[in-house]
C-alpha cells in the first residue's frame, strides 16, 4: 500500500531500524515515579495533595540545587516513611520509581525561588483532611 507523501512524516518510527542505526534501545532515558505501588491507594491531604507530592515538593525545594534526581528520590523515601495517618489504622505509604535506561545523573539547579504558599509546610502535616483515594471514590457523586 502506497502512503501519500503528506502522511509519510506522521508514520511511526520503525524501532528495529532505529536500534540498528543508534545502537540504543528504542525506549530509554525514562524515570517514572508513581505515588504508590500497584494494588495500594495513595493517601492525600484534601488541601495539599498526596503525601508523595508533598514530600516531592519539600525535597526538591531543599535539595534540587545540589542533589541529583535519584538521590532526591531516596530522600523522598525517607521523608515519606515518616508520614502516618491520624486514624486508628495508622496508614503508611510507599512509592515506586521505575528506571528505563536512565543511567545518568540529572541535576535541576534552579534559581532560588520560594513559594510562599508552602513556606509553612508544618501546618498541614497533622491535618485531619487526609483521606485515601478509595475513601474519596466512595463519596456520593463520584463517577468511575
Amino acid at each position: 500500500v502506497e502512503v501519500p507523501s503528506e502522511f509519510r512524516d506522521a508514520l511511526p518510527v520503525d524501532r528495529l531500524k532505529l536500534q540498528r542505526i543508534s545502537k540504543l534501545p528504542a525506549v530509554t532515558d525514562f524515570l517514572i515515579a508513581n505515588s504508590t505501588v500497584p494494588g495500594f491507594v495513595s493517601n492525600r491531604n484534601m488541601k495539599y495533595g498526596t503525601w508523595f507530592f508533598q514530600c516531592l515538593v519539600e525535597v526538591f525545594k531543599e535539595n534540587a540545587k545540589n542533589m541529583d534526581i535519584r538521590d532526591m528520590f531516596d530522600q523522598i523515601t525517607r521523608v515519606l516513611n515518616e508520614k502516618e495517618s491520624n486514624d486508628n489504622s495508622r496508614r503508611k505509604q510507599t512509592f515506586e520509581v521505575t528506571s528505563r535506561g536512565f543511567y545518568k545523573k540529572l541535576y535541576f539547579n534552579p534559581d532560588e525561588v520560594v513559594d510562599e504558599e508552602y513556606e509553612n509546610d508544618e501546618e498541614y502535616e497533622n491535618d485531619d483532611d487526609t483521606v485515601s483515594d478509595k475513601q474519596e471514590q466512595n463519596k456520593k457523586g463520584f463517577k468511575k
